[in-house]
C-alpha cells in the first residue's frame, strides 16, 4: 500500500498542470487496482481515513462536486479547492480546514523521496525499495526484473545544446517513463542521466517487452527545446532476482554490466544480464532456421530466417514474415557438425522492419541449470577455436 501511496502523489506532480488527465489516471488504476486506491487518496488530500467500503461513494461525489462548480462558476477550479469545498459544505467532515497546508506537507514529504528535476523518486528511495522488494520476495519466493537506463550521447546534448536541453530531455524521458510503468513499478533517478525501473513480480522476459516498449517510444518520441529538435534514445540492461543473483546489491551490478554490452554492442538496444561469456556469439550456421509460433490454434506456415546472435540469454534472428510481439516461438537451428538441429524456445521481445523481412529479438523463457549447462554445451561446441571471435 505505501508503494500504492507514493506511486499516487509521484502521479500528482506528473498531472500537476493537467487535473482532467489524473482523474483519468484514477479511473485508469481504480480499474487495476480495485476500490482501494480511494482511501488512499482521500487520505492524501484531507488526511483523514475513511472506510474502504464508503471511499469510492465519496470520491466520485467529490469529483461530481468539482464539476458542478466549475458549471455554476463557468471556470475551472482546482481539485483541491472543491475537495475542500465538499468536505466543508456537503460531507461536513472537516471541522478545522487544513487541506491545502496537509497537501503542501505532503508534497514536501513527496520531494524528500523525489528528485525535484525529474520527479522520480531519488537513490536513496530506490535502495530501500530494492532491499523492501527483494525481502518480500524471498518470503513469498517469487522475482523481480531490473531495469538501469542510460541516455546515449548525453553529453553531447549538454555540451552542444546547454544543460538546460539536458534537463529538459530527462525530464521528458521521466513522465514518458512514468506514463508507460505500472502501478506497482519504481522508477527512481539513479545519478546523473541514469535511470532504474523495479518491476515486481515479473520474469526476465517480461521485463524485456517492458523496456524495449519504453525504447521504442524514447527513440520517436517528439523533443524540442527552443524550437530546435533533439534525437534522443536510451540503452538498458535487464537482471532478475532471484534468477541472475539472490543478493540486491549485486542486481544492480548486473544490471549496470547488462546495460555496458548494450552501450559496446552500439547503444539504443536493452540488453538482457548473463553470466555467459560468450555474450555476442557469431557465426555462420547452415542453411535457415525455421521459425514456428507456439501456443496457436491454427498452425501457420513456419517463418524462415537467419540467426544473427545467440547467447544464454536470449537470441536476435532475422525472419521472413512478422512476428507478434510477446508471442513463444520456437526456433530450429542446423549445425554446421551435422548434429541433430538446435532447437530454443523464447518469447518475442523486440521486432523492426528490416529491408524485405524483420529484425526480431526474443528472450529464452525461463530454464533450470540443466538446460543452461546443455545450452551452453551446444553454443560452445559451435565454435571452431580459429573462428570464436568471428562475425557473420
Amino acid at each position: 500500500m505505501d508503494d500504492l501511496r507514493a506511486s499516487l502523489i509521484q502521479q500528482l506532480s506528473v498531472y500537476s498542470d493537467n487535473e482532467e488527465g489524473f482523474l483519468r489516471h484514477v479511473d485508469h488504476l481504480a480499474g487495476t487496482q480495485g476500490d482501494r486506491i480511494f482511501s488512499i487518496l482521500l487520505n492524501i488530500f484531507t488526511q483523514l481515513d475513511f472506510k474502504y467500503e464508503e471511499a469510492p461513494s465519496i470520491w466520485r461525489n467529490l469529483v461530481k462536486h468539482r464539476r458542478m462548480m466549475m458549471d455554476s462558476m463557468d471556470r475551472p477550479v482546482n481539485l483541491t479547492t472543491a475537495i475542500c469545498d465538499y468536505m466543508l459544505t456537503v460531507k461536513k467532515a472537516l471541522h478545522q480546514p487544513k487541506v491545502v497546508e496537509l497537501n503542501l506537507f505532503e508534497e514536501t514529504h513527496h520531494y524528500s523521496k523525489c528528485d525535484r528535476l525529474t520527479g522520480l523518486f531519488n537513490r536513496t528511495y530506490f535502495e530501500e525499495a530494492l532491499k523492501s522488494e527483494a525481502s518480500r520476495c524471498r518470503r513469498y519466493q517469487s522475482e523481480f526484473s531490473l531495469v538501469f537506463f542510460d541516455l546515449d550521447h548525453f553529453k553531447n546534448i549538454n555540451d552542444t545544446l546547454g544543460h538546460l536541453a539536458g534537463d529538459s530531455a530527462l525530464k521528458a524521458i521521466a513522465n514518458l517513463i512514468l506514463s508507460e510503468k505500472r502501478a506497482e513499478d519504481i522508477a527512481a533517478r539513479f545519478g546523473g542521466e541514469e535511470i532504474v525501473l523495479i518491476l515486481p513480480g515479473t520474469q526476465k522476459f517480461s521485463a524485456m517487452i517492458i523496456a524495449e516498449r519504453i525504447r521504442h517510444k524514447i527513440e520517436y518520441m517528439n523533443l524540442y527545446f527552443e524550437e530546435q529538435m533533439i534525437q534522443v534514445t536510451v540503452s538498458g540492461g535487464i537482471a532478475t532476482y532471484p534468477l541472475d543473483t539472490d543478493i540486491e546489491g549485486e542486481l544492480v551490478d548486473c544490471a549496470d554490466r547488462a546495460l555496458f554490452r548494450a552501450k559496446h554492442r552500439g547503444r539504443n538496444q536493452i540488453v538482457l544480464f548473463s553470466d555467459d561469456k560468450r555474450h555476442d556469439v557469431r557465426m555462420d550456421w547452415m542453411g535457415p532456421i525455421k521459425i514456428q509460433e507456439l501456443g496457436t490454434r491454427i498452425l501457420k506456415r513456419p517463418a524462415m530466417g537467419r540467426i544473427k546472435d545467440l547467447s544464454l540469454s536470449g537470441v536476435r534472428f532475422e525472419s521472413d514474415q512478422p512476428i507478434k510481439m510477446g508471442s513463444r516461438i520456437q526456433l530450429e537451428v542446423p549445425l554446421l557438425s551435422g548434429d541433430p538441429p538446435l532447437v530454443v524456445v523464447g518469447q518475442v521481445t523486440r521486432l523492426n522492419p528490416s529491408g524485405s523481412g524483420y529484425d526480431v529479438g526474443a528472450a529464452f523463457l525461463h530454464f533450470g541449470e540443466q538446460d543452461r549447462a546443455a545450452i551452453h554445451k551446444q553454443v560452445a561446441g559451435l565454435l571452431p577455436a580459429s573462428t570464436a571471435s568471428s562475425s557473420c
